[in-house]
C-alpha cells in the first residue's frame, strides 16, 4: 500500500486538484495544488470528475471513471479518488472488508466503517495508475515553502537577525566559560590552593556583567526584529492580497482570508521566539558534543542516548502533529467564516428566528475544532512529558557516570563538575530544539496557507501601461465571451456593443442572463475568454488597471458601506475634496435631505456594512461616492432598486446633465426608458437591441418585460405606432 501524503485544499473549490496532487505524490510525482491550478482552471463552481480525469491523463496517468459498490471497490487500484457526499472528492488509501482509510483534503487522514462509506459515497470513483508517459519527480528544495520563507526572511531584516543570532551565540559561549570557572574554582582555588580567590571573584563579576548586557541586548534586538517582521509580513500579505484577481476571492471565504492574515502574526511569534533558538541551539549542540567527546567519551555516550530518546519521541509524533495542525487551521477558518457571515447577516437571522439554528451550526464547528486541537495537544503533552523526564533523570545519570570516573581516577572533581555543566548545556539546547521544532512544525501549516496567497499571480500591470489624466469615456465590446473555467457553460457569448462618450446604454434581462458578469468584464474584474474590451479606442489591457478603474464609477445593488463616518465613506481615495463638493454630490444623489436630519451631519457614524442606514440610503450614499471620483463612465448595476420612482427619476435627471457615459443595468423599465440604446441579454447573448419605442414595437423579449411592468404605457405607445402607420 502506498502511503498518501496529506495535501489540504486551500479553498472550498479545490478538493479535486488537492486529491489529484495527493495521488500523484503517492505514485512518485511530487505535486502541489498550485502546480495543477492552471490545468484545472478552478472557477467558482469547483471541479468535476471529468475535469480530474482530463488533467490526470495530461499528467501521464491512466484514468478511468467507474461506478462501483463497496465490494467491487476492493478490486480497484489504490490510491483512488472517490466522489463524496454529492459535492466533494476524497482519496481512498486502503479498503478492507469492514473499513476504509481515507485521506480527505478537507479533514485529513481518517478511518471509517464500511457502513459510513456506503452512506457517504456516491459510488463514483476514478481509478488512477501510472501510464507509459508518467514521469516520477522528487520534491525540490526550491519548491519547499519553508526554504522560500527562509530566503524571504533573510531579505526582510538581515541586520537585526544577524545581531540576535550573535547575541544568542555569545550567551551560549558564556555557558562554556561558567563551566571552566567551576573547574578552576574546585581544582585550583579549593583543591590545590594555587589560584587566587580575588581573581575568581573578579571573573564572576565580569561574567555577570557581560551575561546581563548580552541578554539585554538580545532582548532589545528581538523586540526590534518583532516589530520589523510584523510590519513587513502583514503589509506584504495585505498588499499582495488586495492586488489579486477578483476570481481569487470568488473561491475563498472572508473568514478563511482573515485567518490567513492572522497567521502572519502567529508566524512572527514563532519565528522570534523559536527560530533563533533552533539556529543557535543546533550550532552549539555540535560544539558541546565535540567538547564532551574530547574530554570524556562516556559523558558523550550518555548524553547521546538521552538525546536519542527525545528525538525518537519527536519523530514518532511529527507526521500526525503536522496533519492535525493542518486540520486545526482548516476548522478554525471554517468556524470564522460562519462567524463573519452571521455577524453580517444578523438582521436577517434575528428577523427570521434563525439565531438558534445558526448558533447550533457554529457550536458544531467549534466542537470539530476543539476535538482536533485536543488530539494535537495530546501529542504536545507526550513530547513535554519526554522532555520533563529527560530533564529530571539526565542529571542523575550524569552524576553516576561522573562519580565513577572520579573514583577510577579518570577525572578530577572539578573536571566532573565542569563536564556535568557542559552536558547540561548540551541537553538543554537539545530539549529546546525539540520543543522549537514542534512549533516550527505548526509554522509550516501556517506558511502553506500564507504562501497560497503570496504565490498566486497578481493582476498584470506593465511599467509602460497608459495612465491618462483625462479620458473621453467611449466603451466598446468586441465579440466578448466569458466562462469561469474550461468546460463550464459560457456566461457571455458573442457580446458586441459600442457606447459613445456621454451616451446612456441600458442592459436588461432576466435573472441569470449575464448582466452582472458583463459589468465585471467592463471594469476588468474578470478577463474575457474571448474577444476584446476597448476604452477610448484602445484595448483595456493597454491601461494600468487601478488607474483605469478610477475613471469608472460603479454602484451595485448592495453597495459596500465601510465602518466610520459618512464623510470618511465619501472621501475614499479622494482625501482632498472640500465639504462643498461632498454636499454637491449628496445633493445630486438626493441624500442631502437625509443628511440634514442627522444631528452630526457628515460626521454621523455608520457601522461596518451600514446596517443603520436603509437600503435606499446606502445606494444613494454609494452614488454620491462614485460621483466624487468624477468618473468618465458611470455604471449603475441595479443601483436604484431600493428607491421609489420619484427619487429614482430625480437622480436620473441630475445624472443626465453630468455628461459622462452611463451604463445602467436594471429590471425596472422606467430606469432604462430614456436610454440611447437598450440591449436585452438572454443566457449571455444579446437577443435584442435598440431604443425603447423600437423594441416595444418589435414585440419581442423586451416588449414582454414592458408588458409586465408598464401595461398602460405599452398600450399608449402601440396606439401611437399604429396611428403613425408603422407595420
Amino acid at each position: 500500500m502506498r502511503r498518501v501524503p496529506v495535501i489540504p485544499q486551500l479553498s472550498a473549490a479545490e478538493c479535486g486538484p488537492a486529491c489529484l496532487a495527493m495521488v500523484l505524490s503517492a505514485l512518485g510525482r511530487a505535486t502541489r495544488v498550485r502546480d495543477l491550478r492552471d490545468r484545472f482552471g478552478t472557477g467558482r463552481d469547483g471541479t468535476s470528475a471529468a475535469d480530474i480525469v482530463s488533467v490526470a491523463r495530461a499528467e501521464g496517468l491512466v484514468a478511468t471513471g467507474l461506478r462501483v459498490n463497496y465490494s467491487a471497490l476492493r478490486s480497484v487500484s489504490t490510491p483512488t479518488i472517490a466522489h463524496w457526499g454529492g459535492s466533494h472528492f476524497t482519496v481512498v488509501e486502503k479498503v478492507t472488508a469492514k473499513r476504509a482509510w481515507l485521506v480527505d483534503p478537507a479533514r485529513g487522514r481518517r478511518r471509517i466503517s464500511r457502513e459510513e462509506f456506503v452512506e457517504q459515497s456516491t459510488g463514483v470513483v476514478i481509478e488512477l495508475t501510472p501510464g507509459p508517459e508518467f514521469q516520477r519527480r522528487k520534491a525540490r528544495l526550491r519548491d519547499s515553502t519553508a526554504a522560500r520563507f527562509a530566503l524571504d526572511l533573510v531579505r526582510m531584516a538581515p541586520g537585526w537577525i544577524t545581531l540576535v543570532l550573535l547575541a544568542a551565540g555569545l550567551t551560549q559561549l558564556l555557558g562554556l566559560a561558567a563551566a571552566w570557572a567551576s573547574q578552576y574554582a574546585i581544582d585550583s582555588v579549593i583543591g590545590q590552593r594555587t589560584g587566587t580567590f580575588p581573581t575568581l571573584v573578579l571573573g564572576v563579576v565580569a561574567f555577570v556583567l557581560v551575561y546581563a548586557t548580552t541578554n539585554f541586548g538580545r532582548g532589545l534586538a528581538s523586540l526590534v526584529l518583532q516589530l520589523a517582521l510584523d510590519r513587513q509580513l502583514s503589509s506584504r500579505f495585505m498588499g499582495h492580497l488586495l492586488r489579486l484577481p477578483f476570481g481569487f476571492f470568488q473561491t475563498r471565504s472572508t473568514g478563511d482570508l482573515l485567518t490567513r492574515l492572522g497567521s502572519n502574526t502567529v508566524v512572527r511569534e514563532i519565528l522570534t521566539s523559536q527560530l533563533v533558538s533552533v539556529v543557535v541551539d543546533s550550532a552549539f549542540v555540535v560544539v558541546y558534543t565535540i567538547v564532551l567527546v574530547a574530554i570524556s567519551p562516556l559523558f558523550a555516550v550518555v548524553v547521546g542516548l538521552v538525546a536519542a530518546v527525545q528525538a525518537a519521541v519527536f519523530l514518532a509524533t511529527f507526521r500526525p502533529m503536522h496533519e492535525l495542525a493542518q486540520r486545526e487551521l482548516a476548522a478554525q477558518a471554517e468556524m470564522q467564516t460562519l462567524a463573519v457571515d452571521s455577524l453580517r447577516g444578523v438582521e436577517f437571522l434575528k428577523s427570521s428566528g434563525l439565531v438558534s439554528a445558526i448558533l447550533g451550526r457554529w457550536t458544531g464547528l467549534l466542537g470539530d475544532y476543539l476535538r482536533t486541537a485536543y488530539r494535537r495537544r495530546r501529542y504536545d503533552a507526550l513530547n513535554e512529558s519526554a522532555i520533563t523526564l529527560v530533564q529530571t533523570t539526565a542529571p542523575l545519570v550524569l552524576l553516576l557516570a561522573g562519580t565513577w570516573q572520579v573514583l577510577t581516577g579518570q577525572l578530577s572533581v572539578g573536571a566532573m563538575v565542569a563536564l556535568t555543566a557542559v552536558a547540561g548545556n548540551l541537553l538543554r539546547p537539545v530539549s529546546q530544539l525539540m520543543g522549537s521544532l514542534r512549533y516550527l512544525q505548526t509554522l509550516g501549516s501556517h506558511l502553506e496557507r500564507i504562501y497560497d496567497v503570496l504565490e498566486s499571480p497578481v493582476e498584470p500591470s506593465a511599467d509602460d501601461a497608459l495612465r491618462p489624466e483625462r479620458v473621453a469615456g467611449e466603451v466598446e465590446l468586441v465579440d466578448i465571451g466569458f466562462r469561469y473555467a474550461p468546460g463550464t457553460p459560457p456566461m457571455l457569448t458573442g457580446v458586441s456593443l459600442r457606447v459613445p462618450s456621454g451616451a446612456k446604454l441600458a442592459v436588461v434581462g432576466a435573472t441569470g442572463s449575464g448582466k452582472t458578469t458583463l459589468v465585471r468584464v467592463l471594469t476588468g474584474l474578470v478577463q474575457p475568454t474571448e474577444g476584446m474590451v476597448r476604452f477610448d479606442g484602445l484595448p483595456m489591457s493597454a491601461y494600468a488597471d487601478e488607474h483605469l478603474r478610477r475613471r469608472f464609477g460603479v454602484v451595485t445593488q448592495e453597495p459596500r458601506v465601510f465602518g466610520g463616518s459618512i464623510r470618511q465613506n465619501l472621501l475614499l481615495g479622494n482625501a482632498e475634496l472640500s465639504e462643498e463638493e461632498l454636499l454637491e454630490a449628496l445633493d445630486t444623489a438626493q441624500f442631502l435631505d437625509d443628511l440634514r436630519r442627522m444631528p452630526m451631519g457628515l460626521d454621523t457614524m455608520v457601522s461596518d456594512g451600514g446596517s443603520a442606514l436603509s437600503g435606499g440610503q446606502r445606494q444613494r450614499l454609494a452614488i454620491a461616492r462614485a460621483l466624487l471620483a468624477r468618473p468618465a463612465v458611470l455604471i449603475l448595476d441595479e443601483a436604484t432598486s431600493h428607491l421609489d420612482a420619484i427619487t429614482e427619476a430625480a437622480i436620473a435627471e441630475r445624472l443626465s446633465g453630468l455628461g459622462c457615459t452611463r451604463i445602467v443595468i436594471a429590471h425596472r423599465i422606467s430606469t432604462v426608458i430614456d436610454a440611447d440604446e437598450i440591449v436585452v441579454l438572454d443566457e449571455g447573448r444579446i437577443v435584442e437591441r435598440g431604443r425603447h419605442d423600437d423594441l416595444v414595437a418589435a414585440d419581442g423579449r423586451y416588449a414582454e418585460l414592458v408588458r409586465h411592468q408598464l401595461p398602460h404605457q405599452v398600450a399608449v405607445r402601440q396606439r401611437s405606432v399604429i396611428r403613425n402607420g408603422a407595420p
